[in-house]
């Protein structure tokens, strides 16, 4: 179907319209305004980042070992509380002023294994590992019934001997006054010469069975000491003051002095140390004993506290030589007593240089320092 208009165009009105679009400009400046804006944020954003905030790997690294550092720091400081490192006065020097080092190990010169001198059964034991004890101490206790019968009897008949001796010497002194009265009748003629005889035999009689009657007496009093003693050695006691470091034996066991026979008998319930008679045994090669010599400054310092110098002192180099090793054995006296130090303990030990002795023990060298732990 055909459109039709009711008015034509009229091509003379039409007019094109040439203004300015100012819209679209101010829209394309807003968006400007935006994006700039924006890139000086995020410009903002990465500088204060770096500035405070840093994130690189460099700079994690070095704050990961900053920390490091004070936590080590902090344990330092609580261990050196816990355990206060003791250097004595003369630590001060060098130890590189030393012209040998050596290993040795700390011995005890006082250690005894506590034991019987009687066969007997363990009834009570009074020591553990660690424990202090002193000189006579009863450490333990054996069965003394049989030893305790021994001496009751040592004692009666010691009893017996006592009562026949006064007898006698009742006897002897009714005899003397009875043969000085007749010493008195006699120089008057009263009785006879066979009568004064027979009395002074009886008198010299009774001074002799006295005498073996005191003997007696003498030899049960013998015996009831040895009875005493023998009851005294079923307690074990200490034989000087000191640490026990081993237990041996258990309440029940047979104990005595001699072999175990087999392990069914113990030699010994314990042994005990004199923790002040701690030293140092170090074995110094043939070919370095000529730069030690008795009273000879020494560091030493334990495996367990290789931080701890401990200032010592040599006391004697032992004259003979071991032929299997090539060394002598060097004994060197601990200055400094401590609970750290304990027997066994290993020990490395410099031998300080002493210019009084250099021109006589070491020969002329360019370097005197020798190291024997690390040949």
């Amino acid at each position: 179907m055909p459109i039709t208009r009711k008015t034509p165009f009229e091509l003379s009105k039409l007019t094109i319209d040439r203004s300015p679009q100012t819209k679209a400009v101010e829209l394309s400046a807003n968006y400007t305004s935006i994006l700039i804006v924006t890139l000086l944020s995020t410009s903002l954003y990465f500088v204060g980042q770096t500035l405070f905030f840093p994130t690189s790997a460099a700079e994690i690294i070095n704050h990961l070992e900053t920390d490091n550092k004070r936590v080590n720091e902090s344990v330092n400081v609580d261990i050196k509380q816990h355990f206060p490192t003791t250097h004595d006065v003369n630590t001060a020097e060098p130890i590189n002023n030393s012209v040998l080092d050596a290993s040795g190990h700390v011995v005890a010169r006082r250690i005894a294994t506590v034991s019987s001198r009687v066969t007997g059964k363990l009834n009570r034991l009074n020591i553990e590992e660690g424990q202090t004890v002193s000189k006579s101490e009863i450490l333990a206790e054996l069965d003394d019934k049989q030893a305790s019968i021994s001496y009751q009897l040592a004692l009666a008949e010691l009893s017996a001997k006592q009562a026949g001796f006064d007898e006698f010497t009742l006897l002897f002194k009714q005899q003397n006054q009875r043969f000085k009265r007749d010493q008195t009748l006699a120089s008057k003629k009263l009785i006879s010469e066979q009568l004064l005889e027979d009395s002074a035999f009886k008198n010299a009689q009774l001074a002799i069975q006295i005498r073996h009657k005191k003997a007696m007496v003498d030899s049960a009093k013998q015996r009831v000491e040895l009875a005493q003693y023998q009851l005294n050695q079923h307690k074990i006691r200490a034989p000087f003051d000191g640490v026990v470091i081993s237990k041996n034996a258990q309440v029940g066991e047979l104990i005595s002095a001699g072999s175990s026979g087999g392990g069914f008998i113990r030699t010994g319930v314990g042994t005990i140390v004199d923790m002040s008679s701690l030293e140092i045994e170090v074995e110094v090669g043939e070919s370095y004993i000529n730069r030690v010599y008795p009273g000879q400054k020494v560091f030493a310092r334990l495996d367990a506290y290789p931080q701890w110098s401990i200032s010592s002192e040599v006391v004697a180099v032992i004259p003979t030589a071991d032929r299997q090793k090539a060394s002598i054995k060097v004994r060197v006296k601990l200055l400094t007593a401590d609970p750290r130090i304990l027997p066994d303990m290993g020990v490395k030990v410099s031998f300080m240089k002493n210019d009084q002795h250099s021109l006589d023990v070491f020969p002329s060298s360019s370097n005197n320092h020798v190291d024997i732990a690390a040949l």
